[in-house]
Protein backbone atom coordinates (compact mmCIF):
# COMPACT_ATOMS: atom_id res chain seq x y z
CA UNK A 1 0.00 0.00 0.00
CA UNK A 2 3.01 2.30 0.92
CA UNK A 3 4.25 1.97 -2.34
CA UNK A 4 1.20 2.55 -4.28
CA UNK A 5 0.87 5.62 -2.35
CA UNK A 6 4.08 6.88 -3.09
CA UNK A 7 4.02 5.95 -6.92
CA UNK A 8 1.11 8.31 -7.38
CA UNK A 9 2.74 10.69 -5.79
CA UNK A 10 5.73 10.64 -8.05
CA UNK A 11 3.56 10.48 -10.98
CA UNK A 12 1.50 13.74 -9.92
CA UNK A 13 5.05 15.44 -9.45
CA UNK A 14 6.53 14.58 -12.30
CA UNK A 15 2.99 16.08 -14.52
CA UNK A 16 3.54 19.11 -13.21
CA UNK A 17 7.08 20.07 -14.21
CA UNK A 18 7.40 21.91 -17.15
CA UNK A 19 8.09 19.75 -19.66
CA UNK A 20 9.81 19.95 -23.23
CA UNK A 21 8.33 17.73 -25.98
CA UNK A 22 11.42 14.80 -26.84
CA UNK A 23 12.89 15.41 -30.20
CA UNK A 24 13.53 11.45 -30.34
CA UNK A 25 16.17 9.03 -29.48
CA UNK A 26 19.61 9.73 -30.70
CA UNK A 27 22.31 7.69 -32.53
CA UNK A 28 25.20 7.83 -34.15
CA UNK A 29 27.14 9.18 -30.79
CA UNK A 30 24.82 11.95 -29.90
CA UNK A 31 22.07 11.98 -27.37
CA UNK A 32 18.47 12.86 -28.07
CA UNK A 33 19.22 16.83 -27.79
CA UNK A 34 22.67 16.86 -29.94
CA UNK A 35 25.00 16.32 -26.78
CA UNK A 36 27.89 14.75 -27.68
CA UNK A 37 29.17 11.62 -26.09
CA UNK A 38 33.16 11.74 -24.95
CA UNK A 39 35.21 8.88 -25.09
CA UNK A 40 38.32 8.73 -23.35
CA UNK A 41 40.74 6.78 -21.38
CA UNK A 42 43.97 6.09 -20.05
CA UNK A 43 47.13 3.22 -20.49
CA UNK A 44 49.08 3.39 -17.86
CA UNK A 45 51.45 0.33 -18.05
CA UNK A 46 54.72 -0.89 -16.14
CA UNK A 47 57.56 -3.51 -16.73
CA UNK A 48 58.13 -4.25 -13.01
CA UNK A 49 61.27 -5.85 -11.78
CA UNK A 50 60.52 -7.35 -8.51
CA UNK A 51 61.93 -8.61 -5.43
CA UNK A 52 60.18 -9.95 -2.47
CA UNK A 53 60.34 -12.14 0.50
CA UNK A 54 61.34 -12.60 4.14
CA UNK A 55 64.12 -10.43 5.89
CA UNK A 56 67.41 -12.73 6.14
CA UNK A 57 66.26 -13.71 9.42
CA UNK A 58 62.27 -13.70 9.69
CA UNK A 59 60.03 -15.35 12.81
CA UNK A 60 63.32 -17.27 14.00
CA UNK A 61 64.16 -18.66 10.43
CA UNK A 62 65.91 -18.15 7.29
CA UNK A 63 63.93 -15.94 5.25
CA UNK A 64 64.05 -16.67 0.95
CA UNK A 65 63.88 -14.32 -1.39
CA UNK A 66 61.90 -14.26 -4.60
CA UNK A 67 62.85 -12.52 -8.07
CA UNK A 68 59.99 -11.94 -10.70
CA UNK A 69 59.01 -9.70 -13.81
CA UNK A 70 55.60 -8.64 -14.27
CA UNK A 71 53.52 -6.00 -16.28
CA UNK A 72 51.70 -4.61 -14.82
CA UNK A 73 48.14 -2.79 -16.13
CA UNK A 74 48.20 0.14 -13.60
CA UNK A 75 44.42 1.09 -13.76
CA UNK A 76 44.36 1.30 -17.85
CA UNK A 77 40.74 1.97 -18.60
CA UNK A 78 38.20 3.29 -21.48
CA UNK A 79 35.28 5.23 -20.45
CA UNK A 80 32.07 6.87 -22.61
CA UNK A 81 30.36 9.32 -20.79
CA UNK A 82 27.73 11.82 -21.72
CA UNK A 83 23.98 13.64 -20.91
CA UNK A 84 20.54 14.38 -22.03
CA UNK A 85 19.52 17.93 -21.20
CA UNK A 86 15.87 17.18 -19.69
CA UNK A 87 14.64 20.54 -21.16
CA UNK A 88 14.34 21.77 -17.71
CA UNK A 89 16.35 24.83 -17.13
CA UNK A 90 19.43 23.49 -15.62
CA UNK A 91 18.58 20.01 -15.46
CA UNK A 92 20.71 17.14 -17.25
CA UNK A 93 20.50 13.11 -17.11
CA UNK A 94 23.94 12.46 -16.83
CA UNK A 95 26.23 8.69 -17.27
CA UNK A 96 29.06 7.15 -17.37
CA UNK A 97 30.71 3.79 -18.37
CA UNK A 98 33.97 3.13 -17.66
CA UNK A 99 35.77 -0.02 -18.29
CA UNK A 100 39.25 -1.59 -16.79
CA UNK A 101 41.34 -2.02 -19.49
CA UNK A 102 44.11 -4.27 -18.18
CA UNK A 103 47.01 -6.60 -19.56
CA UNK A 104 47.07 -8.84 -16.66
CA UNK A 105 44.22 -10.32 -14.81
CA UNK A 106 42.74 -8.37 -12.53
CA UNK A 107 39.91 -6.11 -13.72
CA UNK A 108 37.35 -6.32 -10.47
CA UNK A 109 34.23 -7.93 -12.04
CA UNK A 110 33.97 -9.38 -15.65
CA UNK A 111 31.82 -7.56 -18.00
CA UNK A 112 31.47 -3.49 -18.59
CA UNK A 113 31.50 -0.52 -16.37
CA UNK A 114 33.51 -2.03 -13.48
CA UNK A 115 35.56 1.24 -12.85
CA UNK A 116 33.75 4.78 -11.96
CA UNK A 117 30.01 4.37 -13.57
CA UNK A 118 26.58 6.23 -12.95
CA UNK A 119 23.61 7.35 -14.25
CA UNK A 120 22.38 10.61 -12.45
CA UNK A 121 20.76 13.94 -12.42
CA UNK A 122 22.81 16.90 -12.12
CA UNK A 123 22.02 20.98 -11.68
CA UNK A 124 22.15 23.90 -9.84
CA UNK A 125 22.44 21.50 -6.50
CA UNK A 126 24.83 19.17 -7.27
CA UNK A 127 24.39 15.78 -8.75
CA UNK A 128 22.70 12.58 -7.95
CA UNK A 129 23.64 9.22 -8.84
CA UNK A 130 23.44 5.51 -8.38
CA UNK A 131 26.98 4.44 -9.38
CA UNK A 132 29.99 1.78 -8.85
CA UNK A 133 32.63 4.60 -7.64
CA UNK A 134 35.61 4.90 -5.93
CA UNK A 135 34.48 6.18 -2.54
CA UNK A 136 34.70 10.08 -0.76
CA UNK A 137 37.35 8.78 2.17
CA UNK A 138 40.14 8.11 -0.63
CA UNK A 139 39.19 9.97 -4.22
CA UNK A 140 38.92 13.19 -2.54
CA UNK A 141 42.27 12.93 -1.66
CA UNK A 142 43.93 10.63 -3.25
CA UNK A 143 45.12 12.61 -6.48
CA UNK A 144 45.93 15.58 -4.55
CA UNK A 145 48.45 13.63 -2.03
CA UNK A 146 49.73 10.64 -4.16
CA UNK A 147 52.20 11.74 -7.05
CA UNK A 148 52.04 8.26 -8.89
CA UNK A 149 47.95 8.44 -9.64
CA UNK A 150 47.11 5.95 -7.11
CA UNK A 151 47.18 2.58 -9.60
CA UNK A 152 49.27 -0.52 -9.34
CA UNK A 153 52.34 -1.01 -6.94
CA UNK A 154 53.06 2.56 -6.69
CA UNK A 155 50.02 3.56 -4.51
CA UNK A 156 49.77 5.02 -0.98
CA UNK A 157 46.56 2.55 -0.55
CA UNK A 158 49.23 0.13 0.37
CA UNK A 159 49.37 1.52 3.90
CA UNK A 160 46.66 4.35 3.90
CA UNK A 161 43.58 2.74 4.47
CA UNK A 162 44.93 -0.58 5.47
CA UNK A 163 45.65 -2.56 8.48
CA UNK A 164 47.95 -5.01 6.33
CA UNK A 165 45.76 -8.54 6.97
CA UNK A 166 45.06 -8.61 3.11
CA UNK A 167 42.39 -5.07 3.53
CA UNK A 168 43.69 -4.17 -0.27
CA UNK A 169 42.18 -2.05 -2.31
CA UNK A 170 38.39 -3.19 -2.97
CA UNK A 171 37.21 -2.73 -6.73
CA UNK A 172 34.19 -4.23 -6.55
CA UNK A 173 33.04 -7.72 -6.15
CA UNK A 174 30.04 -10.65 -5.84
CA UNK A 175 27.58 -7.27 -4.15
CA UNK A 176 25.67 -9.49 -1.31
CA UNK A 177 28.11 -12.66 -1.43
CA UNK A 178 29.66 -14.42 1.85
CA UNK A 179 32.75 -15.05 0.03
CA UNK A 180 33.13 -12.39 -2.72
CA UNK A 181 34.91 -14.24 -5.51
CA UNK A 182 36.06 -11.99 -7.15
CA UNK A 183 39.60 -11.79 -5.79
CA UNK A 184 39.04 -15.37 -4.48
CA UNK A 185 42.62 -15.51 -3.32
CA UNK A 186 41.90 -13.35 -0.38
CA UNK A 187 37.80 -14.78 0.03
CA UNK A 188 35.51 -12.50 1.90
CA UNK A 189 39.19 -10.55 4.08
CA UNK A 190 39.52 -8.87 0.70
CA UNK A 191 36.24 -6.85 1.40
CA UNK A 192 37.42 -4.83 4.89
CA UNK A 193 39.71 -2.68 3.74
CA UNK A 194 38.45 0.96 3.85
CA UNK A 195 40.44 2.02 -0.02
CA UNK A 196 36.76 0.84 -1.94
CA UNK A 197 35.33 1.12 -5.16
CA UNK A 198 31.90 0.31 -4.38
CA UNK A 199 28.92 -0.70 -6.27
CA UNK A 200 25.48 0.18 -5.78
CA UNK A 201 25.67 2.98 -4.11
CA UNK A 202 23.94 6.42 -3.65
CA UNK A 203 26.44 9.15 -4.47
CA UNK A 204 26.08 13.12 -4.10
CA UNK A 205 28.30 15.48 -5.22
CA UNK A 206 27.89 19.41 -4.83
CA UNK A 207 30.38 22.51 -4.31
CA UNK A 208 30.01 26.52 -3.06
CA UNK A 209 32.44 28.27 -4.28
CA UNK A 210 35.87 26.96 -3.36
CA UNK A 211 34.45 24.17 -1.17
CA UNK A 212 33.18 20.83 -2.24
CA UNK A 213 31.74 17.58 -0.70
CA UNK A 214 30.60 13.99 -1.09
CA UNK A 215 28.80 11.72 0.54
CA UNK A 216 27.78 8.22 -0.84
CA UNK A 217 25.90 5.54 1.10
CA UNK A 218 25.81 1.32 -0.13
CA UNK A 219 22.23 -0.27 -1.40
CA UNK A 220 20.71 -2.41 1.42
CA UNK A 221 22.05 -5.76 0.20
CA UNK A 222 21.43 -7.41 3.20
CA UNK A 223 19.00 -6.14 5.61
CA UNK A 224 17.74 -7.92 9.02
CA UNK A 225 19.81 -10.59 8.52
CA UNK A 226 20.90 -12.88 11.72
CA UNK A 227 24.78 -12.51 12.28
CA UNK A 228 26.38 -15.48 12.04
CA UNK A 229 26.15 -16.31 16.15
CA UNK A 230 22.53 -15.75 15.95
CA UNK A 231 22.41 -12.98 18.33
CA UNK A 232 21.65 -9.86 16.42
CA UNK A 233 20.32 -8.43 13.44
CA UNK A 234 22.65 -7.00 11.26
CA UNK A 235 21.92 -4.26 8.31
CA UNK A 236 25.38 -3.40 6.97
CA UNK A 237 26.05 -0.26 5.78
CA UNK A 238 29.03 1.80 4.14
CA UNK A 239 28.62 5.53 4.83
CA UNK A 240 31.57 7.51 3.10
CA UNK A 241 31.72 11.64 2.79
CA UNK A 242 34.11 14.07 2.68
CA UNK A 243 34.69 17.95 2.61
CA UNK A 244 37.59 19.64 0.49
CA UNK A 245 39.04 23.63 -0.02
CA UNK A 246 40.80 24.70 -2.53
CA UNK A 247 42.42 28.20 -3.32
CA UNK A 248 44.94 28.94 -5.83
CA UNK A 249 48.68 27.39 -4.20
CA UNK A 250 46.69 25.69 -1.46
CA UNK A 251 43.99 22.99 -1.21
CA UNK A 252 43.23 20.65 1.76
CA UNK A 253 40.35 17.80 3.05
CA UNK A 254 38.83 16.02 5.62
CA UNK A 255 37.12 12.64 4.60
CA UNK A 256 35.62 9.87 7.05
CA UNK A 257 33.89 6.91 6.73
CA UNK A 258 32.17 4.08 8.87
CA UNK A 259 31.45 0.52 7.90
CA UNK A 260 28.84 -0.54 10.32
CA UNK A 261 28.42 -4.26 10.52
CA UNK A 262 29.67 -4.93 7.67
CA UNK A 263 32.63 -7.40 8.88
CA UNK A 264 30.30 -9.58 10.92
CA UNK A 265 27.47 -9.70 7.87
CA UNK A 266 30.74 -10.01 5.38
CA UNK A 267 33.08 -12.29 7.04
CA UNK A 268 32.81 -16.32 6.44
CA UNK A 269 33.80 -17.05 9.67
CA UNK A 270 30.93 -17.41 12.53
CA UNK A 271 33.19 -15.67 14.70
CA UNK A 272 31.79 -12.28 15.68
CA UNK A 273 27.90 -11.06 16.79
CA UNK A 274 28.57 -7.45 15.28
CA UNK A 275 31.12 -5.35 14.42
CA UNK A 276 32.16 -1.45 13.43
CA UNK A 277 34.75 0.22 11.81
CA UNK A 278 35.46 3.76 11.28
CA UNK A 279 38.24 6.10 9.92
CA UNK A 280 38.99 9.73 9.35
CA UNK A 281 41.81 11.51 7.15
CA UNK A 282 43.31 14.92 7.08
CA UNK A 283 45.34 16.15 4.06
CA UNK A 284 46.63 18.82 2.85
CA UNK A 285 48.75 20.30 -0.51
CA UNK A 286 50.24 23.52 -1.27
CA UNK A 287 52.60 24.13 -4.50
CA UNK A 288 54.97 26.83 -4.89
CA UNK A 289 55.88 28.35 -7.88
CA UNK A 290 59.50 28.94 -8.03
CA UNK A 291 59.47 30.66 -10.95
CA UNK A 292 60.83 30.31 -14.74
CA UNK A 293 58.61 27.60 -15.08
CA UNK A 294 59.67 25.84 -12.06
CA UNK A 295 57.61 24.72 -8.52
CA UNK A 296 57.21 22.64 -5.74
CA UNK A 297 54.34 20.76 -4.64
CA UNK A 298 54.72 19.42 -0.73
CA UNK A 299 51.51 16.80 0.46
CA UNK A 300 50.97 15.28 3.40
CA UNK A 301 48.10 13.62 5.29
CA UNK A 302 47.00 11.58 8.14
CA UNK A 303 44.43 9.09 9.07
CA UNK A 304 43.22 7.03 11.94
CA UNK A 305 41.56 3.43 11.46
CA UNK A 306 39.38 1.25 13.81
CA UNK A 307 37.74 -1.98 14.27
CA UNK A 308 35.47 -3.28 16.77
CA UNK A 309 34.18 -6.80 16.89
CA UNK A 310 31.68 -7.83 19.01
CA UNK A 311 30.72 -10.59 21.24
CA UNK A 312 33.51 -12.77 19.48
CA UNK A 313 33.61 -16.86 19.95
CA UNK A 314 37.48 -15.71 20.81
CA UNK A 315 39.31 -12.70 20.09
CA UNK A 316 42.08 -14.31 18.81
CA UNK A 317 39.29 -16.53 16.12
CA UNK A 318 38.02 -13.12 15.25
CA UNK A 319 41.62 -11.54 14.23
CA UNK A 320 42.37 -14.03 12.58
CA UNK A 321 39.09 -14.45 10.32
CA UNK A 322 39.57 -10.99 9.72
CA UNK A 323 42.84 -12.10 8.05
CA UNK A 324 45.90 -11.62 10.98
CA UNK A 325 48.06 -14.33 10.95
CA UNK A 326 47.46 -17.02 14.17
CA UNK A 327 51.58 -16.16 14.62
CA UNK A 328 50.33 -12.68 15.42
CA UNK A 329 47.49 -13.44 17.02
CA UNK A 330 45.59 -16.20 18.56
CA UNK A 331 43.89 -17.63 22.09
CA UNK A 332 41.60 -15.30 23.88
CA UNK A 333 38.75 -15.23 26.52
CA UNK A 334 35.58 -16.41 24.89
CA UNK A 335 32.12 -14.25 24.24
CA UNK A 336 34.67 -10.99 24.61
CA UNK A 337 34.93 -7.91 22.39
CA UNK A 338 37.71 -6.80 20.42
CA UNK A 339 39.07 -3.15 19.28
CA UNK A 340 42.09 -2.53 17.47
CA UNK A 341 43.21 0.88 15.56
CA UNK A 342 46.27 2.55 14.13
CA UNK A 343 47.30 5.93 12.94
CA UNK A 344 49.43 6.49 9.89
CA UNK A 345 50.84 9.36 7.61
CA UNK A 346 52.39 9.90 4.53
CA UNK A 347 54.11 13.18 3.21
CA UNK A 348 54.78 13.59 -0.44
CA UNK A 349 56.49 16.02 -2.94
CA UNK A 350 57.28 16.61 -6.44
CA UNK A 351 60.22 18.78 -7.87
CA UNK A 352 59.82 20.35 -11.56
CA UNK A 353 62.65 22.02 -12.32
CA UNK A 354 60.67 23.25 -15.73
CA UNK A 355 61.16 21.56 -18.83
CA UNK A 356 60.02 18.11 -19.53
CA UNK A 357 61.64 16.35 -16.73
CA UNK A 358 60.13 16.04 -12.90
CA UNK A 359 61.05 14.41 -9.39
CA UNK A 360 58.70 12.44 -7.34
CA UNK A 361 59.13 10.83 -3.59
CA UNK A 362 56.61 9.77 -1.25
CA UNK A 363 56.50 7.89 2.30
CA UNK A 364 54.19 6.49 4.29
CA UNK A 365 54.73 4.80 7.25
CA UNK A 366 51.68 2.86 9.83
CA UNK A 367 52.17 2.37 13.52
CA UNK A 368 51.97 -1.03 15.68
CA UNK A 369 48.40 -1.78 16.02
CA UNK A 370 46.68 -0.83 19.33
CA UNK A 371 44.72 -3.94 20.24
CA UNK A 372 41.77 -3.83 23.63
CA UNK A 373 40.90 -7.35 24.24
CA UNK A 374 40.92 -10.09 27.10
CA UNK A 375 43.31 -13.04 27.29
CA UNK A 376 45.07 -13.67 23.92
CA UNK A 377 47.85 -16.15 24.42
CA UNK A 378 49.87 -15.11 21.44
CA UNK A 379 49.81 -11.05 20.87
CA UNK A 380 52.33 -9.94 18.71
CA UNK A 381 50.45 -6.27 18.15
CA UNK A 382 53.85 -4.27 19.10
CA UNK A 383 55.73 -5.65 16.02
CA UNK A 384 53.26 -4.82 13.15
CA UNK A 385 53.76 -1.46 11.63
CA UNK A 386 55.38 -1.28 8.02
CA UNK A 387 56.52 2.05 5.77
CA UNK A 388 56.57 2.18 2.17
CA UNK A 389 59.04 4.07 0.21
CA UNK A 390 59.03 5.38 -3.22
CA UNK A 391 61.07 7.90 -5.70
CA UNK A 392 60.96 8.35 -9.50
CA UNK A 393 62.01 10.52 -12.04
CA UNK A 394 58.92 11.53 -14.73
CA UNK A 395 59.65 12.34 -18.33
CA UNK A 396 56.43 14.07 -20.62
CA UNK A 397 56.63 13.31 -24.41
CA UNK A 398 53.94 16.37 -25.10
CA UNK A 399 50.70 16.75 -23.18
CA UNK A 400 49.42 13.38 -22.98
CA UNK A 401 52.19 10.87 -22.46
CA UNK A 402 55.21 10.04 -19.96
CA UNK A 403 57.72 7.92 -19.09
CA UNK A 404 58.98 7.12 -15.26
CA UNK A 405 61.42 5.43 -13.71
CA UNK A 406 60.56 4.49 -10.37
CA UNK A 407 61.80 2.89 -7.39
CA UNK A 408 59.49 1.21 -4.94
CA UNK A 409 59.56 -0.43 -1.37
CA UNK A 410 57.33 -2.20 1.21
CA UNK A 411 59.22 -2.95 4.62
CA UNK A 412 57.08 -4.44 7.68
CA UNK A 413 58.38 -4.80 11.22
CA UNK A 414 58.84 -8.55 12.20
CA UNK A 415 54.56 -8.93 12.25
CA UNK A 416 53.72 -6.54 9.80
CA UNK A 417 51.77 -7.77 6.75
CA UNK A 418 51.28 -4.69 4.66
CA UNK A 419 51.83 -5.08 0.82
CA UNK A 420 52.22 -3.26 -2.39
CA UNK A 421 49.43 -0.69 -3.63
CA UNK A 422 46.56 -1.73 -5.95
CA UNK A 423 49.15 -4.22 -7.36
CA UNK A 424 48.77 -5.81 -3.53
CA UNK A 425 51.64 -8.28 -4.13
CA UNK A 426 52.46 -10.24 -0.92
CA UNK A 427 49.82 -8.46 1.10
CA UNK A 428 48.91 -10.36 4.07
CA UNK A 429 52.18 -11.79 4.41
CA UNK A 430 54.16 -11.64 7.45
CA UNK A 431 57.12 -10.23 7.62
CA UNK A 432 57.39 -9.57 3.77
CA UNK A 433 59.82 -7.12 2.23
CA UNK A 434 59.33 -6.07 -1.41
CA UNK A 435 61.77 -4.28 -3.57
CA UNK A 436 60.42 -3.00 -7.39
CA UNK A 437 62.56 -0.97 -10.19
CA UNK A 438 59.55 -0.05 -12.74
CA UNK A 439 59.68 1.21 -16.20
CA UNK A 440 56.59 2.86 -17.05
CA UNK A 441 54.40 4.41 -19.83
CA UNK A 442 51.57 6.93 -19.75
CA UNK A 443 49.37 7.71 -22.38
CA UNK A 444 45.74 9.79 -22.20
CA UNK A 445 42.94 9.96 -24.72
Amino acid sequence: MKIKILASMLAGALAMLPMTANAGWGGGGVGPYGDPITIYGWQNHTFEMVESGNPTIALGTTGAQQDRTMINGNAGNIGFLGFVDTGIEGLKMTWRCETFTYMNDYAGTGGWCNRNSKVGISGAFGEIMYANWLLPYNEMVAGWVDPWYDAGSASHTNIMGSVGAYTIFYNLGDFGSQTFISYSAYGGIYNQGFNRRQEEILQYMGSTGKVSYRIAINADFQSDNTSARGSAVLDPTIISMGIAYSDGPFWGALTYQKHDEWAAATLDGATMSDSDAESYRIAGRYIADLGNGASLTLAAMFENVEYTFENTTTPGAALQDFGFSSTVFAGGTADHDVRFDRDAFLVSAKFAPGGNIDFRAMYAEADDLDVVTHGLSTDNKSQTGADTTLFGIFYALGDATELNISYIEVENDLYGSYGTGISALHSGTVNNQVEIIQFGVLTMF
